[in-house]
Protein backbone atom coordinates (compact mmCIF):
# COMPACT_ATOMS: atom_id res chain seq x y z
CA UNK A 1 0.00 0.00 0.00
CA UNK A 2 1.11 3.49 -0.80
CA UNK A 3 2.81 5.51 2.26
CA UNK A 4 3.61 8.65 3.78
CA UNK A 5 6.48 9.61 2.06
CA UNK A 6 7.13 12.40 5.09
CA UNK A 7 7.52 9.50 7.69
CA UNK A 8 10.75 7.35 7.65
CA UNK A 9 8.89 4.87 9.90
CA UNK A 10 6.37 3.78 7.56
CA UNK A 11 8.97 1.93 4.67
CA UNK A 12 12.48 0.16 5.17
CA UNK A 13 15.68 1.43 3.81
CA UNK A 14 17.30 -0.09 0.91
CA UNK A 15 21.01 1.29 0.08
CA UNK A 16 22.11 2.18 -3.69
CA UNK A 17 25.79 2.10 -2.16
CA UNK A 18 27.94 -0.30 0.02
CA UNK A 19 29.65 0.90 3.20
CA UNK A 20 32.20 2.19 1.20
CA UNK A 21 30.41 4.49 -1.40
CA UNK A 22 30.73 2.48 -4.36
CA UNK A 23 27.27 2.04 -6.39
CA UNK A 24 25.81 -1.80 -5.67
CA UNK A 25 24.86 -4.32 -8.24
CA UNK A 26 21.25 -3.45 -9.86
CA UNK A 27 21.03 -7.53 -9.41
CA UNK A 28 22.05 -6.93 -5.55
CA UNK A 29 19.09 -4.45 -4.74
CA UNK A 30 16.48 -6.60 -6.73
CA UNK A 31 17.25 -9.52 -4.52
CA UNK A 32 17.59 -7.52 -1.12
CA UNK A 33 13.51 -6.28 -2.35
CA UNK A 34 12.52 -9.87 -3.63
CA UNK A 35 12.94 -11.10 0.06
CA UNK A 36 10.76 -8.44 1.81
CA UNK A 37 7.28 -9.82 2.44
CA UNK A 38 5.13 -8.94 -0.62
CA UNK A 39 3.34 -5.23 -0.07
CA UNK A 40 6.32 -3.87 1.97
CA UNK A 41 7.03 -0.50 1.17
CA UNK A 42 10.58 0.40 1.19
CA UNK A 43 12.79 3.40 0.29
CA UNK A 44 16.06 3.28 -2.08
CA UNK A 45 18.51 5.55 -0.26
CA UNK A 46 21.63 6.83 -2.09
CA UNK A 47 24.06 9.73 -0.56
CA UNK A 48 23.22 11.88 -4.24
CA UNK A 49 20.17 11.93 -6.61
CA UNK A 50 20.30 9.29 -9.13
CA UNK A 51 21.21 9.90 -12.32
CA UNK A 52 19.84 8.06 -15.60
CA UNK A 53 21.68 5.55 -16.30
CA UNK A 54 21.90 4.16 -12.84
CA UNK A 55 18.11 4.68 -12.29
CA UNK A 56 17.37 3.30 -15.25
CA UNK A 57 19.34 -0.25 -14.50
CA UNK A 58 18.12 -0.59 -10.99
CA UNK A 59 14.74 0.09 -12.09
CA UNK A 60 15.05 -2.59 -14.85
CA UNK A 61 15.91 -5.22 -12.05
CA UNK A 62 12.90 -4.54 -9.43
CA UNK A 63 10.30 -4.49 -13.12
CA UNK A 64 7.68 -6.51 -11.70
CA UNK A 65 7.86 -6.04 -8.45
CA UNK A 66 4.92 -6.15 -6.45
CA UNK A 67 6.08 -3.71 -3.46
CA UNK A 68 5.84 0.41 -3.17
CA UNK A 69 9.21 2.15 -3.25
CA UNK A 70 10.42 6.09 -3.31
CA UNK A 71 13.80 7.22 -4.44
CA UNK A 72 15.57 10.42 -5.37
CA UNK A 73 16.36 11.39 -8.49
CA UNK A 74 18.06 14.32 -10.62
CA UNK A 75 16.13 16.42 -12.05
CA UNK A 76 18.07 15.66 -15.28
CA UNK A 77 16.72 11.78 -14.70
CA UNK A 78 13.28 12.45 -14.01
CA UNK A 79 13.07 14.55 -17.74
CA UNK A 80 13.86 11.58 -19.56
CA UNK A 81 10.42 9.89 -20.57
CA UNK A 82 11.66 6.27 -20.32
CA UNK A 83 13.14 6.77 -16.98
CA UNK A 84 9.96 7.79 -15.92
CA UNK A 85 8.06 4.84 -17.43
CA UNK A 86 10.71 2.44 -16.08
CA UNK A 87 10.18 3.61 -12.79
CA UNK A 88 6.15 2.58 -13.09
CA UNK A 89 6.76 -0.63 -13.89
CA UNK A 90 9.24 -1.11 -10.85
CA UNK A 91 6.68 -0.66 -8.85
CA UNK A 92 7.68 3.11 -7.69
CA UNK A 93 5.24 5.42 -6.43
CA UNK A 94 7.12 7.97 -5.03
CA UNK A 95 10.16 10.34 -6.65
CA UNK A 96 11.54 12.92 -4.63
CA UNK A 97 13.33 15.89 -6.60
CA UNK A 98 16.21 18.54 -5.15
CA UNK A 99 15.95 22.38 -5.97
CA UNK A 100 18.67 21.92 -8.96
CA UNK A 101 19.11 22.79 -12.33
CA UNK A 102 16.39 24.98 -13.93
CA UNK A 103 14.53 24.95 -10.47
CA UNK A 104 17.60 27.40 -9.07
CA UNK A 105 17.18 30.28 -11.91
CA UNK A 106 13.95 29.83 -13.40
CA UNK A 107 12.54 30.62 -9.91
CA UNK A 108 14.92 32.84 -8.45
CA UNK A 109 13.81 36.59 -10.08
CA UNK A 110 11.89 37.40 -12.89
CA UNK A 111 15.04 38.72 -15.00
CA UNK A 112 16.47 35.28 -15.85
CA UNK A 113 15.31 33.53 -19.26
CA UNK A 114 15.53 29.98 -18.16
CA UNK A 115 11.47 29.55 -19.51
CA UNK A 116 12.16 26.84 -21.74
CA UNK A 117 14.38 25.01 -19.53
CA UNK A 118 11.62 25.69 -16.58
CA UNK A 119 8.94 24.04 -18.77
CA UNK A 120 10.53 21.05 -19.47
CA UNK A 121 10.70 20.19 -15.80
CA UNK A 122 6.86 21.26 -15.45
CA UNK A 123 5.74 18.36 -18.62
CA UNK A 124 8.28 15.88 -16.64
CA UNK A 125 6.93 16.08 -13.18
CA UNK A 126 3.21 16.60 -14.46
CA UNK A 127 4.45 13.09 -16.99
CA UNK A 128 5.28 11.08 -13.46
CA UNK A 129 1.50 12.14 -12.47
CA UNK A 130 0.57 10.87 -15.31
CA UNK A 131 2.05 7.58 -14.20
CA UNK A 132 0.41 7.43 -10.74
CA UNK A 133 4.11 8.55 -9.48
CA UNK A 134 3.83 11.37 -6.68
CA UNK A 135 6.52 14.34 -7.45
CA UNK A 136 8.21 15.12 -3.97
CA UNK A 137 9.97 18.89 -4.25
CA UNK A 138 11.92 19.80 -1.91
CA UNK A 139 12.46 23.87 -2.70
CA UNK A 140 14.94 25.41 -0.47
CA UNK A 141 14.07 28.79 -0.57
CA UNK A 142 16.90 31.80 0.21
CA UNK A 143 19.56 31.29 -2.47
CA UNK A 144 21.66 33.72 -3.97
CA UNK A 145 19.42 35.18 -6.91
CA UNK A 146 16.12 34.53 -4.81
CA UNK A 147 13.91 37.62 -4.08
CA UNK A 148 10.57 38.02 -2.59
CA UNK A 149 9.18 37.15 -6.19
CA UNK A 150 10.07 33.28 -5.57
CA UNK A 151 7.03 32.93 -3.45
CA UNK A 152 4.81 33.63 -5.96
CA UNK A 153 6.94 31.55 -8.84
CA UNK A 154 7.20 28.89 -6.83
CA UNK A 155 3.88 28.82 -5.75
CA UNK A 156 2.56 28.45 -9.23
CA UNK A 157 5.43 26.03 -10.22
CA UNK A 158 3.86 23.63 -7.64
CA UNK A 159 0.32 23.87 -9.04
CA UNK A 160 1.04 23.74 -12.91
CA UNK A 161 3.70 20.66 -12.09
CA UNK A 162 0.95 18.76 -10.15
CA UNK A 163 3.64 18.22 -7.55
CA UNK A 164 1.99 16.00 -4.55
CA UNK A 165 3.94 16.53 -2.13
CA UNK A 166 5.66 20.24 -1.95
CA UNK A 167 8.51 20.98 0.37
CA UNK A 168 9.26 24.46 1.44
CA UNK A 169 12.38 24.61 3.27
CA UNK A 170 14.40 28.06 4.33
CA UNK A 171 18.15 27.39 2.65
CA UNK A 172 19.06 27.25 7.05
CA UNK A 173 16.80 24.11 6.80
CA UNK A 174 17.49 22.30 3.64
CA UNK A 175 19.42 19.07 4.18
CA UNK A 176 21.05 19.70 0.88
CA UNK A 177 24.68 21.24 1.06
CA UNK A 178 24.62 24.80 -0.53
CA UNK A 179 27.32 26.97 -0.78
CA UNK A 180 28.11 30.13 1.27
CA UNK A 181 27.75 31.98 -2.83
CA UNK A 182 24.00 30.84 -2.44
CA UNK A 183 23.38 31.81 1.28
CA UNK A 184 24.23 35.41 0.42
CA UNK A 185 20.66 35.66 -0.54
CA UNK A 186 19.27 39.05 -2.11
CA UNK A 187 16.41 38.88 1.02
CA UNK A 188 16.80 39.06 4.46
CA UNK A 189 16.29 36.30 7.17
CA UNK A 190 12.61 37.82 8.48
CA UNK A 191 11.33 38.55 4.57
CA UNK A 192 12.68 34.73 4.17
CA UNK A 193 10.88 33.29 6.94
CA UNK A 194 7.47 34.97 6.23
CA UNK A 195 7.41 33.97 2.61
CA UNK A 196 7.85 30.81 3.73
CA UNK A 197 5.38 30.75 6.33
CA UNK A 198 2.57 32.30 3.80
CA UNK A 199 3.74 30.24 1.47
CA UNK A 200 3.10 26.93 3.24
CA UNK A 201 -0.56 28.14 4.49
CA UNK A 202 -1.64 28.12 1.04
CA UNK A 203 0.06 24.82 0.34
CA UNK A 204 -1.89 23.28 3.39
CA UNK A 205 -5.21 24.62 2.64
CA UNK A 206 -7.61 21.82 2.49
CA UNK A 207 -9.10 23.15 -0.98
CA UNK A 208 -5.11 22.38 -2.07
CA UNK A 209 -4.32 19.04 -0.36
CA UNK A 210 -7.40 17.60 -1.83
CA UNK A 211 -6.64 19.38 -5.49
CA UNK A 212 -3.02 17.68 -5.01
CA UNK A 213 -4.62 14.16 -3.96
CA UNK A 214 -7.71 14.29 -6.77
CA UNK A 215 -6.54 15.90 -9.74
CA UNK A 216 -5.59 14.35 -11.89
CA UNK A 217 -5.86 11.58 -9.64
CA UNK A 218 -3.17 8.62 -8.97
CA UNK A 219 -1.83 9.17 -6.16
CA UNK A 220 -4.45 10.08 -3.44
CA UNK A 221 -3.02 8.56 -0.32
CA UNK A 222 0.88 10.10 -0.81
CA UNK A 223 -0.57 13.40 -1.27
CA UNK A 224 -3.32 13.18 1.66
CA UNK A 225 -0.53 11.67 4.16
CA UNK A 226 1.73 14.38 3.56
CA UNK A 227 -0.91 17.60 2.66
CA UNK A 228 -2.32 16.75 6.55
CA UNK A 229 1.24 16.29 7.77
CA UNK A 230 2.09 19.60 5.89
CA UNK A 231 -1.10 20.84 7.47
CA UNK A 232 -0.29 20.88 11.03
CA UNK A 233 3.14 21.81 11.06
CA UNK A 234 1.59 25.14 9.50
CA UNK A 235 -0.79 25.41 11.95
CA UNK A 236 2.05 25.64 14.90
CA UNK A 237 3.80 27.96 12.81
CA UNK A 238 3.26 31.67 13.02
CA UNK A 239 1.40 32.52 9.69
CA UNK A 240 3.21 35.06 6.89
CA UNK A 241 1.46 37.59 5.14
CA UNK A 242 1.63 38.72 1.25
CA UNK A 243 4.05 41.71 1.41
CA UNK A 244 3.26 44.84 -0.72
CA UNK A 245 7.12 43.72 -2.60
CA UNK A 246 5.29 40.25 -3.08
CA UNK A 247 2.50 41.89 -4.72
CA UNK A 248 4.50 43.97 -6.64
CA UNK A 249 7.59 41.65 -8.21
CA UNK A 250 4.46 39.28 -9.45
CA UNK A 251 2.55 42.58 -11.21
CA UNK A 252 6.04 43.45 -12.77
CA UNK A 253 6.67 39.82 -14.18
CA UNK A 254 4.28 39.22 -16.71
CA UNK A 255 3.47 39.39 -20.46
CA UNK A 256 0.06 41.44 -21.64
CA UNK A 257 -0.96 42.47 -25.00
CA UNK A 258 0.24 45.71 -26.61
CA UNK A 259 -2.10 47.44 -27.91
CA UNK A 260 -1.92 50.84 -29.77
CA UNK A 261 -3.90 53.82 -31.33
CA UNK A 262 -1.70 54.35 -33.88
CA UNK A 263 1.44 52.93 -35.99
CA UNK A 264 3.93 51.78 -33.51
CA UNK A 265 7.09 53.70 -33.81
CA UNK A 266 10.44 51.34 -34.08
CA UNK A 267 12.69 51.69 -31.44
CA UNK A 268 16.16 50.54 -33.34
CA UNK A 269 17.80 51.82 -36.25
CA UNK A 270 18.18 49.27 -39.55
CA UNK A 271 21.95 48.72 -40.41
CA UNK A 272 21.25 50.44 -44.18
CA UNK A 273 20.47 53.92 -41.93
CA UNK A 274 16.85 54.31 -43.44
CA UNK A 275 13.84 54.67 -41.31
CA UNK A 276 12.83 52.03 -39.63
CA UNK A 277 9.17 50.36 -40.15
CA UNK A 278 6.84 50.84 -38.10
CA UNK A 279 4.39 48.09 -36.35
CA UNK A 280 1.18 48.00 -37.20
CA UNK A 281 -0.18 44.86 -35.84
CA UNK A 282 -0.93 44.29 -32.22
CA UNK A 283 2.31 43.24 -30.08
CA UNK A 284 3.38 41.69 -26.98
CA UNK A 285 4.77 44.07 -23.78
CA UNK A 286 6.98 41.38 -21.40
CA UNK A 287 8.21 42.85 -18.02
CA UNK A 288 10.65 41.04 -16.16
CA UNK A 289 12.01 42.15 -12.82
CA UNK A 290 14.74 41.31 -9.75
CA UNK A 291 14.23 42.87 -6.94
CA UNK A 292 17.29 43.11 -4.04
CA UNK A 293 15.79 43.96 -0.76
CA UNK A 294 19.23 44.32 1.19
CA UNK A 295 20.42 46.86 -1.02
CA UNK A 296 17.13 48.36 -1.82
CA UNK A 297 17.22 47.86 -5.46
CA UNK A 298 15.28 47.20 -8.28
CA UNK A 299 15.82 46.50 -11.94
CA UNK A 300 12.90 46.16 -14.69
CA UNK A 301 13.50 44.97 -17.69
CA UNK A 302 11.02 45.66 -20.84
CA UNK A 303 10.90 43.48 -23.89
CA UNK A 304 8.19 43.65 -26.80
CA UNK A 305 6.15 46.53 -27.52
CA UNK A 306 5.07 49.55 -25.04
CA UNK A 307 1.78 50.81 -25.47
CA UNK A 308 0.34 53.58 -23.48
CA UNK A 309 -1.64 51.58 -20.85
CA UNK A 310 1.55 49.77 -20.67
CA UNK A 311 3.67 53.09 -19.86
CA UNK A 312 1.01 54.21 -17.24
CA UNK A 313 0.88 50.47 -15.44
CA UNK A 314 4.85 51.01 -15.69
CA UNK A 315 4.52 54.19 -13.91
CA UNK A 316 2.21 53.03 -11.25
CA UNK A 317 4.74 50.27 -10.25
CA UNK A 318 7.59 52.20 -10.25
CA UNK A 319 5.58 54.64 -7.79
CA UNK A 320 4.63 51.68 -5.99
CA UNK A 321 8.32 50.49 -5.54
CA UNK A 322 9.29 54.00 -4.57
CA UNK A 323 6.46 53.70 -1.75
CA UNK A 324 7.82 50.35 -0.80
CA UNK A 325 11.25 51.42 0.05
CA UNK A 326 13.16 50.80 -2.54
CA UNK A 327 16.15 53.30 -3.34
CA UNK A 328 17.72 52.46 -6.76
CA UNK A 329 15.32 51.58 -9.63
CA UNK A 330 16.51 50.54 -12.58
CA UNK A 331 14.77 50.48 -16.04
CA UNK A 332 16.58 48.74 -19.27
CA UNK A 333 14.70 49.10 -22.07
CA UNK A 334 17.11 46.92 -24.39
CA UNK A 335 14.64 44.29 -25.65
CA UNK A 336 12.26 46.71 -26.27
CA UNK A 337 11.31 46.91 -29.97
CA UNK A 338 8.37 49.29 -30.31
CA UNK A 339 6.94 52.27 -28.99
CA UNK A 340 3.12 53.19 -29.29
CA UNK A 341 3.51 57.35 -30.82
CA UNK A 342 0.96 58.19 -28.01
CA UNK A 343 3.40 57.28 -25.43
CA UNK A 344 5.60 59.91 -27.18
CA UNK A 345 3.51 62.15 -27.66
CA UNK A 346 0.75 62.41 -24.84
CA UNK A 347 2.17 60.36 -21.78
CA UNK A 348 5.27 62.31 -20.77
CA UNK A 349 2.96 65.57 -21.22
CA UNK A 350 0.16 64.02 -19.18
CA UNK A 351 2.64 62.84 -16.03
CA UNK A 352 5.42 65.17 -15.75
CA UNK A 353 4.52 65.77 -11.95
CA UNK A 354 4.61 61.92 -11.08
CA UNK A 355 7.32 61.30 -13.13
CA UNK A 356 9.63 63.88 -11.39
CA UNK A 357 8.63 62.56 -7.98
CA UNK A 358 10.28 58.99 -9.09
CA UNK A 359 13.08 60.33 -11.08
CA UNK A 360 15.56 60.87 -7.94
CA UNK A 361 15.09 57.07 -7.38
CA UNK A 362 15.32 55.85 -11.46
CA UNK A 363 17.84 55.00 -13.93
CA UNK A 364 16.83 54.24 -17.36
CA UNK A 365 19.79 51.98 -19.52
CA UNK A 366 19.93 51.78 -23.08
CA UNK A 367 18.05 54.68 -24.22
CA UNK A 368 20.34 56.47 -26.80
CA UNK A 369 20.24 54.35 -29.90
CA UNK A 370 16.14 54.34 -29.23
CA UNK A 371 16.00 58.02 -28.71
CA UNK A 372 17.53 58.38 -31.95
CA UNK A 373 15.36 55.83 -33.99
CA UNK A 374 12.62 57.53 -33.10
CA UNK A 375 14.17 60.84 -34.10
CA UNK A 376 14.55 59.10 -37.55
CA UNK A 377 10.54 58.83 -37.35
CA UNK A 378 9.12 62.05 -35.84
CA UNK A 379 11.79 64.29 -36.13
CA UNK A 380 13.23 65.98 -32.83
CA UNK A 381 10.78 67.07 -30.21
CA UNK A 382 10.39 68.62 -26.59
CA UNK A 383 9.28 65.03 -25.18
CA UNK A 384 12.36 63.27 -26.75
CA UNK A 385 14.78 66.08 -25.05
CA UNK A 386 13.17 65.23 -21.91
CA UNK A 387 13.56 61.55 -21.92
CA UNK A 388 17.06 62.45 -22.73
CA UNK A 389 17.62 64.75 -20.09
CA UNK A 390 16.08 62.66 -17.28
CA UNK A 391 17.88 59.46 -18.46
CA UNK A 392 21.18 61.73 -18.30
CA UNK A 393 20.54 63.17 -15.12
Amino acid sequence: MPFDVLDPRDHLLIPVTDAAGSPRPASSIAHDVSVLPEGTSFRLVAPRPLDASAASEIFRALAGQRRPFSVRLSLAAVEHKPIAEDAARAGCVAIEVEREGSLIDGLASGIHDTRSALERAIVALRRLRGLGIASVVHLPIGLAEDDEGVFDRALRFCRRALVAVPIITSVGECAVPVSEEQRAARMDRESVENGIQWMRRRLARHGAIWRRAFWPGGVRRIALAAGYRLRAEAARAREGRYTPRMALLRELNRTVRARARTTYLRTFAPADGAAPAGLTRRAWLRTKAASDARMRALVIQLEGALDLRGARSLLDRVTQAVQAGYQRITIDVKGLEAVSREVVTGFLAENKARLAEVAQWTRVENLRGMLEALRQQIGDSEDLRLIEYAASA
